[in-house]
């Protein structure tokens, strides 16, 4: 590297070497990374007038690293995760600069002090069994579109895939069609590149096994009606539109993340353990799974209160007696 202190070909090797090579770090950790720099880069140029080509390392000084993420939370009305994960990014550029150059070791001390803000836990999101059904049932399976759209909703239920494991799903990591004993099968690739298989209910394989027949094994299993890939807006935007027809979710927020929480209730709903779902969902850490316990003694509350209810109904008790 020619000269230390030009940001451009420090970024270049992170962006392009460190996080991909060394790191291995996940597609969509990487975008988010790119996306960081892609935001910061204009808004330090502007601070400093210079152009972003011609940008100092040091250019990206902690008060105008405050000041950016103060831009993202009240210019872009960014959430205080979205403001986090952006720090992060420039956190781990710092941590990778002083490590080799250890003259900028008290510079990356001054970026790496700059704490996350802590941000308010949001309420799970889910749907009762009623709700998933209907869900369903939207997409019109008469026509091949509907009984793709169908397909994919009801993998994102089976399984609580991600969006990312869905759409990069070849027709290779299915086992479907197999002997009566054995149960069919789905690899799916999750975050960090780990592995996990999860078993496919018998409504599932159908449904899975009409839509790939035919195709060769590195063929993408979920298409659009553009015959592509499907994306990862693509989606978004169908589990939108279904849940928009369906009269008691069209005013909730309704995303695949949400049919990925509503999978991890249902399981918990039928009596399997949190190990189990933690398996299922491809948590790396039980910590994670474990938002899923408040809900269970919610709903062990909210069983006992009604069952409270009909004793009361039925033994006359907590009712007022006239006089």
């Amino acid at each position: 590297m020619r000269d230390s202190r030009t940001l451009g070909p420090w970024l270049r090797r992170f962006l392009a070497d460190y996080i991909v090579t060394e790191r291995c770090l996940a597609r969509n950790t990487q975008k988010s990374y790119r996306d960081t720099f892609t935001l910061l880069l204009p808004f330090i140029s502007a601070k400093v007038r210079k152009p972003a080509d011609l940008l100092d390392v040091e250019d990206i000084a902690p008060s105008r690293v405050l000041q950016f993420l103060a831009y993202l939370e009240e210019d872009r009305g960014c959430s205080v995760q979205t403001r986090n994960q952006r720090l992060t990014a420039i956190r781990s550029f710092a941590r990778f600069v002083a490590s080799r150059d250890p003259a900028r070791l008290a510079w990356c001390a001054q970026i790496r002090a700059i704490a996350t803000k802590k941000a308010a836990s949001q309420p799970i999101s889910w749907m009762s069994k009623d709700e998933m059904e209907a869900l369903l049932a939207v997409p019109e399976r008469q026509t091949p579109p509907g009984r793709a759209e169908h397909a994919l909703l009801l993998f994102l239920y089976n399984t609580g895939a991600r969006v990312s494991e869905a759409t990069r799903l070849q027709v290779d990591n299915l086992q479907v069609g197999r002997h009566r004993d054995n149960h069919a099968l789905v690899t799916l690739c999750g975050k960090g590149n780990k592995i996990r298989q999860c078993p496919l209910w018998p409504r599932t394989e159908d449904a899975l096994g009409e839509l790939v027949r035919g195709r060769a094994n590195g063929a993408p299993v979920f298409i659009s009606r553009h015959r592509k890939r499907y994306t990862r807006f693509g989606v978004y935007r169908l589990v939108e539109r279904c849940a928009a027809r369906v009269p008691t979710l069209a005013a909730r927020a309704i995303t695949p993340h949400v049919i990925r929480h509503t999978s991890a209730c249902h399981l918990l709903q039928a009596g399997v353990d949190l190990n189990t779902i933690r398996a299922w969902l491809g948590h790396v850490s039980l910590e994670t799974t474990n938002i899923y316990a408040e809900i269970d003694l919610q709903m062990k509350a909210k069983r006992w209160r009604c069952a409270m209810q009909r004793l009361r109904g039925q033994t006359g008790l907590g009712r007022r007696t006239r006089v």
